[in-house]
């Protein structure tokens, strides 16, 4: 007989009789416990716990908001280059090629250039879009976790929408016929993801000031003085603007449409995610989810410049499900 058997024949009457003394003789719902209680039956049903309490998951909705508020400025401050467009219209002010009276522009203008020193560099708004969104080439901090996940997790949802909206199409309509689990299952995915990775410094105010950064940016390229000047055509904006100094200073014409509705639908689109709750989801929300993927893929489409939209006015439901079925999932990634 081994020792451990030695030790169990000792401390199991031990055990029992413990147990018998606290009057618990009675089989638990403990299989350990019910091993060491005479006449105990072990009777597991094969049931486990789901989890599937949102709150109990640790969902939370601020840090995925705050992933697409970032992913907004992502777009806007450094794909499009509104940032820099204002920089260099700053040193064409400062060095005499803008001619700006005195005023509240030129006070704008001082202002911005004032703060320079302390605003967010492209270096760190670069390494935060890659923490949080796993976008661009940024370099991180040692020991920082990057979220290498999420670009596979929102192929994963674009991919699922655009199938879900071609048997949709095959249905004719017929909603009650067409299976959302994949969608369904996709976003809460998301929502884990965002949850883990946009805490911390994503949540704090940098990205307050980002944003207001970004803010004062548009007040300057949009400031009258400045689209008189450096605008194009009859009806001028700030959006000529950025067309005109992107093309003069850094040799690029953007896509300023299709930027536009990227950073606005996705940032529509993460809305979705954080407000999302599969028990309490409204038709028309759902609709207008759907509306804002599919707005996004052909923005992200036209940005690829490997496909072209319909030229024959507003792509219907049919046409853009044709620009969609062509698309390579890289087309539709930040």
């Amino acid at each position: 007989m081994s020792h451990t058997t030695n030790v169990n024949n000792y401390l199991a009457p031990l055990i029992q009789a413990h147990m018998q003394a606290l009057g618990n003789t009675t089989a638990t719902n403990d299989p350990l416990t019910n091993a060491l209680i005479a006449g105990g039956v072990d009777q597991f049903d094969y049931a486990v716990e789901y989890f599937e309490n949102a709150e109990e998951q640790g969902v939370d909705p601020e840090n995925i908001l705050a992933a697409g508020t970032l992913y907004y400025i992502k777009t806007l401050a450094d794909d499009l280059g509104i940032l820099r467009v204002t920089d260099a219209v700053i040193m064409r002010w400062t060095s005499g090629m803008l001619d700006i009276p005195q005023g509240g522009t030129a006070s704008a203008l001082y202002r911005y250039f004032k703060l320079g020193e302390n605003r967010t560099k492209f270096e760190d708004r670069t390494m935060l879009y890659k923490m949080a969104l796993n976008s661009g080439n940024g370099e991180v901090l040692d020991n920082v976790m990057v979220n290498r996940d999420f670009t596979a997790l929102w192929d994963t949802l674009m991919t699922e929408v655009v199938s879900y909206i071609d048997k949709y199409e095959r249905k004719d309509g017929y909603l009650e016929n067409v299976s959302r689990s994949g969608i369904y299952q996709a976003i809460k995915d998301l929502q884990y993801n965002l949850t883990m990775f946009s805490s911390g410094i994503i949540r704090s105010p940098l990205l307050a000031e980002m944003y207001k950064q970004l803010e004062h940016a548009y007040a300057i390229l949009d400031d009258p003085n400045v689209k008189d000047q450096l605008g194009r055509g009859y009806r001028r904006s700030m959006w000529n603007v950025v067309e005109r100094i992107s093309q003069e200073e850094f040799n690029y014409m953007p896509n300023v449409s299709a930027m536009r509705t990227s950073a606005v639908n996705g940032h529509k689109i993460f809305s979705f995610i954080a407000s999302f709750d599969e028990a309490h989801i409204a038709e028309d929300a759902f609709h207008e989810f759907k509306s804002n993927v599919e707005s996004f893929i052909i923005a992200q489409s036209q940005l690829s410049d490997q496909h072209e939209l319909p030229q024959n006015g507003q792509p219907g439901t049919g046409e853009a499900e044709e620009v969609m079925d062509n698309l390579g999932e890289d087309e539709w990634d930040f």
